[in-house]
């Protein structure tokens, strides 16, 4: 990647900032920079320095291993960092984060992604949080946590929400190695207002699933997932389709991901396996999971059973839908390689099916549908 000069570097930000920000109409018309410092004032930003009071600051974000676009990115996310004290707030937040196994390209895609990190104070923000996250994650539990949550869990307010969230978990008799799976696979799951958690909570136990059962954590992921107006929403979705409450809450403790299907989703998947696969709905309903698989996978594998059953290959009354939960290898093995002389380019023809579901798909992406239709095309 080309280096660009520091002079240069300082020019284009200013210039990228000017160009980018609207002049409020009272802002009265003067040179360039004296708009801009005029402009930031006005916007309660730091004013843009001189380039030469500016070089320090890039100097110190280039030794960090800060290219040229991440620099521009975060100056023009937050200028005001331009007016940072180098030794006594940019060096120590930096080579604390260093120490804390957070390195090179990572430390700068972090930081571009939340500048506030350099922003909060090292001692009364950022220290008692990584603080509070290492008792329950170890370092690489806490790369991968914060680069699912886009570094928010070193900024968000540790005593009104992040700690108030994980003592109510405690509470409930969850226990830390949950709560770290919890940070790790979802961590803005924590991040959510303090009410809004409890809520989460309460909802969870009156469905019937109690903290300490193992589902506990993932069913609070998608009423977290939900605001309560579209949780009821997604209920009725459900019923319309044939579930009684008890059936969905049922789900929700049997497997609660697969309450996050979509509603087009939905409606197109119990429609498929109903009136095509002519699957008793029942069914579906006690196995939820059979909203989960992607409606490619679906399509192109019942095509393929379809050619084997029409050649006598496969029995006609198998019930094919519980060969979709096969993984690919599983899948090609039992039904493509094992027939490959039998029914010359089936390979092609399912690599074509998954290919034509996607196009289908992507074509209609944005086409408007009724999603009380009964019978929805992908």
């Amino acid at each position: 990647m080309a280096k660009i000069p520091l002079r240069n570097l300082l020019s284009l930000i200013q210039k990228r900032f000017l160009q980018t920000t609207p002049t409020p109409a009272s802002v009265p018309k003067a040179p360039p920079l004296k708009s801009a410092l005029l402009l930031s004032k006005r916007l309660r930003v730091h004013q843009i320095p001189y380039p030469e009071s500016s070089s320090s600051v890039l100097n110190c974000l280039k030794s960090y291993g800060f290219e040229d676009t991440h620099i521009a990115k975060l100056v023009s996310k937050r200028p005001e960092i331009l007016h940072s004290r180098v030794d006594s707030k940019l060096k120590p937040k930096l080579e604390y984060l260093i120490q804390k196994g957070l390195t090179g390209k990572f430390l700068a895609d972090l930081i571009v992604s939340n500048p506030l990190i350099l922003l909060r104070s090292l001692d009364a923000h950022t220290k008692p949080s990584f603080e509070f996250l290492s008792a329950f994650l170890n370092t690489k539990e806490m790369l991968v946590a914060l680069k699912r949550s886009c570094a928010w869990l070193l900024t968000f307010n540790l005593n009104a929400i992040l700690r108030p969230n994980v003592d109510l978990l405690i509470s409930e008799g969850i226990s830390a190695t949950r709560i770290s799976r919890l940070l790790v696979i979802q961590p803005r799951v924590i991040l959510q207002s303090h009410g809004r958690m409890v809520y989460a909570v309460k909802t969870v136990k009156e469905i019937g699933l109690e903290p300490k059962e193992p589902k506990f954590i993932d069913a609070l992921r998608v009423i977290c997932s939900f605001s309560k107006s579209n949780w009821e929403k997604k209920v009725k979705t459900f019923m319309s389709l044939g579930w009684s409450k008890e059936e969905v809450f049922n789900s929700l403790r049997k497997d609660p991901i697969s309450l996050t299907c979509s509603e087009k989703k939905l409606r197109y998947l119990m429609d498929f396996y109903v009136n095509t696969m002519k699957l008793d709905a029942k069914t579906i309903i006690a196995y939820p999971k059979l909203l989960l698989y992607s409606v490619d996978r679906i399509l192109a594998r019942y095509e393929v059973f379809k050619v084997l059953e029409s050649m006598k290959l496969i029995k006609e009354d198998k019930k094919v839908v519980w060969e979709i939960p096969l993984s690919e290898k599983e899948f090609l093995e039992k039904y493509i390689t094992k027939n490959k002389d039998k029914v010359p380019g089936l390979l092609d023809m399912y690599q074509q099916a998954l290919k034509r579901s996607k196009t289908t798909r992507t074509r209609g992406k944005n086409e408007k549908i009724d999603p009380k239709s009964p019978s929805l095309t992908l």
